[in-house]
């Protein structure tokens, strides 16, 4: 009877030419999980920059702490939860309700880009502390810029997760690796013999593996084993906030 077999030498050229095109996939999937996670970073630099300058910078109202400052960090840890949802493509938490106003809360759904909403409204409230005298032009000017650089953070991770990688990135290494995964027991049977389904099993499972993760990667927001864990940097970020509170708190009354 006659054996079914392929030449080793196509099916090695063909499984290097698959290595290569995994390899270009996933660095291109990993440089975008890398920038989103770059821009989470910055973002959580740029809040405790922005509580320590709402903390320093406003001035206080009679001899007391002004309580717009609370009212700030609050709205603050509201935009960061919410732009966390609007990158994943999901409703507004209901969480947020607890941060800021609730006919505020109640507009969510009538706007594309609520969390860009929480945050002009906090620059809304910074400009009335300027037009009643308790932020002068320089440090008002402060505070703008340090709002622009969380709103470029904002415009980084919204390119992200509006931009997937072209469909081809996607498509060709999936079909790729399956019609792989067909064709190397033919090759390995003639020289492995009976240990050709644990052979190929194997490199077949090496190979989904990692085009698995290559398509985490490449969609940092979405839920998947290597997300951006955005809830845990929401959380991080209110925890700064509210430590820096209670030590300007502390700080004032002592």
């Amino acid at each position: 009877n006659a054996k079914l077999s392929l030449p080793i030498m196509p099916l090695t050229l063909l499984g290097s030419a698959l290595i290569v095109l995994i390899s270009f996939r996933n660095s291109s999937a990993y440089n975008r999980w890398w920038e989103a996670r770059t821009l989470w970073g910055l973002l959580v630099n740029s809040s405790r920059s922005f509580a320590r300058q709402v903390l320093t910078l406003v001035d206080d109202v009679d001899g007391e702490i002004n309580p717009i400052k609370a009212t700030l960090l609050r709205r603050h840890v509201a935009y960061v939860n919410c732009l966390a949802a609007h990158v994943r493509h999901a409703p507004c938490p209901p969480e947020v309700a607890a941060f800021i106003p609730a006919e505020e809360f109640q507009r969510r759904d009538s706007t594309n880009n609520f969390s860009n909403d929480i945050l002009t409204g906090s620059a809304a409230l910074l400009a009335k502390e300027y037009q009643a005298g308790r932020l002068d032009s320089i440090r008002f000017a402060r505070l703008e810029s340090t709002m622009v650089d969380i709103s470029n953070c904002q415009g980084g991770m919204e390119r992200i997760a509006n931009t997937p990688l072209p469909y081809p990135y996607v498509y060709f290494p999936r079909l790729f690796i399956t019609v792989f995964c067909l064709i190397v027991p033919i090759g390995l049977v003639e020289s492995l013999g009976w240990f050709t389904p644990l052979a190929s099993t194997v490199v077949g499972f090496m190979l989904l593996a990692i085009e698995r993760i290559g398509t985490d990667l490449q969609s940092p927001f979405r839920v998947s084993e290597h997300q951006i864990q955005m809830d845990a940097l929401c959380e991080n970020i209110e925890r700064n906030l509210q430590s820096m509170q209670r030590d300007a708190q502390g700080q004032r009354l002592a």
